[in-house]
């Protein structure tokens, strides 16, 4: 679910957040943040947000609610990494965990930066594991977002870019972007189809650059699944170095994807090895119970010095025993005949 809705019945609901010491947690609004400062910054501590006051009461996990880093002691070059950002998420259109499109973003954001006229130089690396997924490196693309507020973290990019192509006159500008109009990329793949992307871009003030990779399902092998197969596996963090002008190169690590390739049946194993042994128990228990049991006809023939019958011979032997069996029948019923006969004429001649 994308949405999380607190309960409607409860008096109060409360999330907390707790951040780290030497770190300011920037909080969008709408979130319901009970106590922070002016700017709604969170510096260093435990947090709290009322569930209850959310905008549309619910909450939006699909769209950024924090933006953590690490406050600035002692710069005096004027650089604060709150105005750079990189983010790495999986699209998922159809609902698979294992087929979507893998979203690479690095930004550069005006307000927090005092240099309004310098670009920004970004050197970015990007892993797709092979062994997790198929990357269709031939969906790659890229897309240049300039002015509207592209650079801010919380910046969603229209979902027709046609219509941001073909109306340029508005604040945000969008432009695709090819590998070959990069200052540098390079290319690399691996025996195991693991792709390493390196570029290297300018960005403007007030700018990002999104580049999306269609990727398919790759079936994991079962020995190589961690204990616990359905939490899925992490994959490497994309990385990015920002350098602007002559001050100290800021480098930033994007959180790591979790990917869950299709996870298979682990009891399946154990069902295909039960059958196979029980078919294999009841055709070698057959085979051994007849061989077994010829043996024995035939070490006792060896020894009483009989000879073994011949399958007509037996069954000529159970043809004269039924013969046999009706011929006692009618016998009997003679017999019960002539008695009964017998004792009404002795009868008759009483009466006489």
């Amino acid at each position: 679910s994308k949405a999380w809705y607190p309960c409607p019945l409860s008096d109060s609901s409360k999330v907390s957040l707790y951040t780290p010491i030497g770190f300011t947690n920037k909080v969008a609004t709408g979130t319901g943040l009970i106590n922070n400062d002016t700017n709604g910054n969170i510096h260093g501590g435990k947090s709290e947000f009322n569930a209850l006051t959310w905008e549309n009461g619910y909450f939006d996990f699909s769209t950024p609610w924090t933006q953590l880093y690490q406050n600035e002691q002692g710069s005096n070059d004027g650089i604060s990494s709150s105005k750079f950002g990189i983010s790495r998420t999986v699209q998922r259109p159809l609902g698979l965990s294992s087929i979507g499109t893998i979203v690479s973003v690095f930004r550069y954001d005006q307000t927090a930066s005092q240099h309004h006229s310098a670009s920004v130089k970004v050197e970015s690396f990007d892993v797709l594991p092979g062994a997790l997924i198929k990357p269709k490196i031939h969906t790659l693309r890229m897309v240049l977002y300039e002015g509207g507020g592209a650079g801010r973290d919380r910046f969603i990019p229209p979902l027709n870019t046609n219509e941001c192509f073909s109306n340029q006159s508005s604040s945000l500008r969008c432009s695709e972007v090819m590998l070959s109009d990069l200052q540098n990329h390079n290319l690399l793949l691996n025996p195991d189809g693991t792709w390493l992307i390196e570029r290297t871009v300018m960005l403007t003030p007030d700018s990002s650059l999104w580049m999306m990779v269609d990727f398919d399902e790759a079936y994991f092998p079962f020995q190589k699944f961690p204990a616990d197969a359905n939490r899925g596996i992490d994959a490497f963090p994309s990385r990015a170095t920002f350098s602007i002008e002559a001050a100290t190169p800021i480098t930033l690590y994007s959180s790591s994807l979790l990917l869950l390739p299709p996870v298979p049946d682990m009891s399946m194993p154990f069902n295909v090895i039960s059958l196979s042994c029980t078919l294999w128990a009841f055709v070698l228990g057959s085979l051994l119970n007849i061989l077994v049991k010829r043996a024995t006809e035939s070490v006792k023939t060896d020894f009483t010095g009989e000879k073994e019958k011949r399958p007509i011979d037996k069954l000529k032997e159970k043809f004269k025993d039924k013969i046999g069996r009706l011929k006692s029948v009618f016998r009997k019923e003679a017999k019960a005949n002539a008695a009964t006969n017998t004792n009404e004429t002795a009868e008759m001649d009483a009466n006489k």
